[in-house]
């Protein structure tokens, strides 16, 4: 059921991320409107993070995914509302992708939360890679389906990206998880409530409670350097990918053939993820990040000078093809290393340092593709990724993640090491 849920809610947001920068250059014809509507989305994404952290920690993570799923079920509606009724513009797509960016961001992180409820920590590397697995299937039928559905209107997208979010909440509502993890503890709550009725400044509290997952991440030493990495890979790898993107719509490309670049970054992943449960056994953890990071940039490096379709396809699809391995693996440690009830603001504070730069993605994308042009805009991605990978291997923390047996003992010693560091108080 989690996985069910999960899968709805995934593939409404890959079809939404697929057709509405689409719909966008369609409507508008302006790479730099289409990059604004991107780019405001993911701000939209960042401010619902850390809150969304926060709440996934305090409440029921059945009931909160199964109101993130309706929430997308309604936006979906309106939106195919508007489409229906000819209203679908530059305000409209605007106004309404940034509510869904927001609904993103303050649910991301209370699915993730509620896998580790479901598993022992053993088994979280390799449930990762199947969910990779997952993600690839999704991404793969993602741009297909969403160019498919574009063909035959912009209602009927609409429609899907609904219909699928429905399907979550369903999926959702006959989850169970275990009692004792699905909620703060009732002394916890009644202490909250108590110093909430004390002190008039609870949204100060707030805040300060939001800032804890991103505080307690960035004393970590072996987790710190993690997230410097992810904003600028993010950074580097999204720009390029949006800059495929309009290029292809600005030189004419149609909505399915545009849909056929997107699946070949899903069927790389896919690929990968056959791969990923025995890597991840056999390799550790840190090497396999650093070795899947000079694969991503040498990938980019090359799409940079190749331009026909079928060209773009195979480089796009093995530079996702590493992908995989590397997020389970990391993802995994990162899972293993957090406390359960610290663990929905640390997931949304991770996802919001990763997600620090992808504003600027489409921004670069939309404005740069006009004086760069394809070769020159793909070249500054290029150059953004391989600054990550420097800092990674530079970096004996990150790279020295050992295999999953191994992350249990090697995240209690970076937390004693914190503990030693900390000033002593009586």
């Amino acid at each position: 059921m989690w996985l069910a849920s999960d899968t709805g809610s995934a593939l409404g947001i890959a079809i939404h991320s697929f057709v509405i920068p689409l719909i966008a250059l369609f409507i508008t014809n302006s790479p730099a409107q289409a990059g604004i509507i991107g780019a405001l989305g993911m701000i939209g994404r960042m401010l619902g993070t850390l809150p969304g952290g926060v709440i996934a920690d305090r409440y029921n993570r059945r009931k909160l995914m199964m109101l993130g799923s309706c929430l997308g079920l309604v936006i979906g509606l309106v939106l195919a509302l508007a489409a229906a009724s000819n209203h679908l513009h530059f305000g409209t797509l605007l106004g309404l992708h940034l509510l869904m960016s927001v609904r993103n961001g303050l649910f991301a992180s209370t699915s993730d939360a509620a896998l580790k409820d479901l598993l022992p920590e053993t088994q979280l590397g390799s449930a990762l890679a199947a969910n990779q697995g997952r993600d690839a299937v999704v991404t793969l039928a993602g741009g297909p389906l969403g160019g498919v559905l574009l063909s035959l209107s912009n209602t009927v997208v609409m429609l899907v990206i609904a219909a699928v979010h429905a399907l979550a909440t369903l999926a959702a509502k006959f989850m169970v998880l275990p009692t004792h993890l699905t909620q703060v503890a009732p002394a916890s709550r009644e202490a909250d409530v108590s110093q909430k009725a004390a002190k008039p400044g609870w949204f100060r509290a707030f805040v300060s409670e939001s800032a804890q997952g991103m505080s307690w991440l960035w004393r970590r030493g072996d987790l710190r350097m993690l997230l410097i990495v992810s904003v600028i890979v993010n950074l580097g790898s999204n720009a390029a990918i949006s800059s495929t993107v309009f290029a292809l719509q600005q030189r004419g490309e149609s909505a399915a053939t545009i849909g056929l670049v997107s699946a070949s970054i899903g069927g790389g992943l896919l690929l990968g993820s056959f791969a990923a449960p025995s890597l991840i056994k056999h390799v550790p953890s840190g090497a396999l990040a650093c070795g899947g990071l000079l694969l991503v940039a040498g990938s980019q490096w090359v799409l940079a000078f190749v331009e026909p379709i079928a060209a773009i396809c195979v480089v796009l699809g093995f530079a996702l093809c590493a992908a995989p391995a590397i997020n389970a693996g990391i993802g995994g440690y990162f899972m293993a290393a957090v406390p359960t009830e610290l663990l929905g603001r640390a997931t949304s504070a991770s996802a919001l340092m990763s997600m620090g730069a992808l504003p600027l993605a489409p921004l670069i994308a939309g404005f740069g593709f006009p004086f760069w042009g394809w070769t020159g805009l793909q070249i500054l991605c290029a150059s953004i990724t391989t600054f990550a990978c420097i800092l990674a291997l530079k970096n004996r923390p990150l790279r020295t993640i050992p295999k999953p047996v191994d992350w249990a003992q090697r995240a209690a010693a970076y937390a004693v090491l914190e503990k030693t560091r900390l000033p002593h108080t009586e």
